[in-house]
């Protein structure tokens, strides 16, 4: 079973305080705010034991190990495999080599078969921009694997990218508000194939694989709360541009897009 600490999308007001007061180089964007809270959100000691799932080339697993002295691990396949997309034109074999203070897998979250990630062995298990790639189909895989392997008492702490509604006009927003009422009676295969069009929908779905109570605690990440509130964190537009420049997706089109964050502590062993 799992203990909701907290769940909410990104603000302004939090952002500009990361910024301000951590050691951390924090930019005022989704990624910044990502790396602002998980690191707010844990009392970090030595030797923890740590796993960022899809950390990719980011510096904040090298920042947690040379910080705080924890065994930090990242599990990545770095796109290997693939089309190579997330290679992001670099080497992952030499960047793995160059920073060695961080344990890298090369592999996916998923299947704890196969996986050589250890059962019931971490304290911390993180993501930032990563959780949202994978497919509907393999999200309450993702979900128990990463329970299986975290702690009885460990967090988990995800953030993930969440698209606005608005971004596709008017008449989506209310098809979005629409499912968030209707999902209770919705089947099944219904609510997979739309996971992530709420951020409602993708905790009711994760709350149902892991045994997590989320009543009363779903009302600020609604439709209408997206919308209104001013304090909402929005991508801003150059990342939409960087994505056109550093990865060639010509195709790249600006889309409002917010961060969901998802904390939750195990209670007991089971996954």
């Amino acid at each position: 079973m799992y203990e909701l600490i907290e769940i909410s999308l990104a603000d302004t007001q939090r952002l500009l305080s990361y910024k301000r007061d951590l050691d951390l180089e924090i930019h005022l964007n989704i990624k910044g705010f990502d790396y602002g809270w998980i690191l707010s959100s844990v009392e970090w000691k030595p030797e923890m034991k740590v796993l960022d799932v899809g950390a990719g080339y980011s510096r904040l697993p090298l920042y947690i190990a040379r910080t705080f002295d924890c065994e930090v691990w990242s599990v990545d396949d770095f796109g290997l495999g693939d089309d190579g997309y997330w290679k992001r034109n670099q080497d992952p074999n030499a960047y793995i080599r160059e920073n060695s203070e961080v344990k890298y897998i090369l592999e996916k979250v998923g299947d704890s078969q196969e996986s050589s990630l250890p059962e019931d062995y971490f304290d911390v298990i993180y993501s930032a921009s990563a959780l949202e790639h994978i497919e509907p189909s393999q999200v309450p895989g993702v979900w128990l694997h990463m329970s299986k392997i975290l702690k009885s008492g460990g967090l988990m702490l995800h953030a993930l990218d969440i698209a606005f509604p608005t971004s596709r006009g008017w008449p989506h927003v209310f098809m979005a508000e629409a499912f968030d009422v209707l999902y209770p009676v919705l089947p099944n295969s219904i609510r997979m194939k739309y996971l992530y069009e709420t951020p409602k929908s993708y905790v009711r779905h994760i709350a149902k694989t892991i045994d997590l109570n989320t009543y009363g605690r779903l009302r600020d990440i609604g439709i209408v709360n997206m919308i209104v509130d001013p304090e909402i964190v929005i991508e801003p537009l150059d990342y939409t541009l960087n994505r056109m420049i550093k990865d060639g997706d010509e195709t790249a089109r600006y889309f409002r897009i917010g961060s969901l964050q998802i904390a939750l502590k195990k209670t007991n062993g089971e996954g």
